[in-house]
C-alpha cells in the first residue's frame, strides 16, 4: 500500500516533542551531573588538578554531545496533539521546578544555619529526585520515575555511611552518576530513532 505525502509527513511528526523534550533534559542532567561530580572531588579532601582533569573528559563529553541534540531537534515539527498536551501541562512543570529551586534554597540555608553541612549532599539528592517523579506524569515517561525512585534511595542510603568525608563524597557522587548514566543513555538511545527520521525526510 502506498503512503500519500500527508501520511508519511504525520509519521515523521510522531515522536518530535519527545525528542525535544529528552534531549533538553539530557543537557540539563550533564550539568547537574558534572556540578555534583565536581563537588564530590571538593568534598573529597584532595581536590587535586588530576582529578578535575579526569571529570573534564566525560564532563565536556555528555555536553557537548547534549548540545548537539537540542540544536538537531529543536526545529523539529512537534504534532498537534503533543503542543496540546504540553499547554496542558507547562504550568505543573515550571510549578514543579519552581518547587524543586525553592526546597533546595530552604534546605541548604536552613542546614548551613544549624551546621549540619555534611547533610546538604544527601538533602540535595532528595528533593532532586522528588523532582522528577511528578515528571513522569508530564512528560508520559517511566524513566522519570526509574530516575527519581533511584536517586532518591541513592541519597538516602548514603546515610547509612558514617559521618565523614566519604559520606559526603557518595552522596555527591551517587546522584551525579545517577544523572550522567541517565543522560547518557537518553542520548545514546534517542539518536538511532533521529538518524532514522532523517534518512525518511532525505528520501
Amino acid at each position: 500500500m502506498r503512503q500519500t505525502p500527508s501520511a508519511v509527513s504525520e509519521a515523521c511528526d510522531v515522536g518530535a516533542f519527545q525528542l525535544k523534550v529528552t534531549a533538553r533534559g539530557a543537557l540539563i542532567r550533564s550539568f547537574a551531573g558534572s556540578t555534583l561530580m565536581y563537588w564530590a572531588v571538593v568534598l573529597s579532601g584532595d581536590p587535586t588538578p588530576l582529578r578535575f582533569s579526569m571529570l573534564a573528559v566525560p564532563t565536556i563529553g555528555l555536553i557537548v554531545w547534549a548540545i548537539l541534540r537540542v540544536r538537531a531537534t529543536r526545529n523539529l515539527p512537534s504534532s498537534a496533539d503533543d503542543l496540546a498536551h504540553w499547554r496542558a501541562v507547562r504550568k505543573f512543570y515550571w510549578l514543579d521546578v519552581g518547587l524543586e529551586w525553592a526546597l533546595i534554597g530552604a534546605a541548604v540555608s536552613a542546614l548551613a544555619r544549624f551546621g549540619r553541612f555534611d547533610l546538604i549532599p544527601q538533602a540535595l539528592g532528595v528533593i532532586i529526585g522528588l523532582h522528577y517523579l511528578p515528571l513522569g506524569k508530564i512528560f508520559r515517561s517511566h524513566e522519570y520515575y526509574w530516575t527519581g525512585g533511584v536517586m532518591v534511595v541513592a541519597a538516602l542510603g548514603s546515610l547509612l555511611i558514617s559521618r565523614g568525608q566519604i559520606r559526603n563524597v557518595v552522596g555527591c557522587a551517587s546522584v551525579g552518576l545517577i544523572l550522567w548514566a541517565t543522560c547518557l543513555g537518553i542520548l545514546y538511545s534517542s539518536s538511532s530513532p533521529f538518524a532514522a527520521r532523517n534518512k525518511s525526510n532525505e528520501r
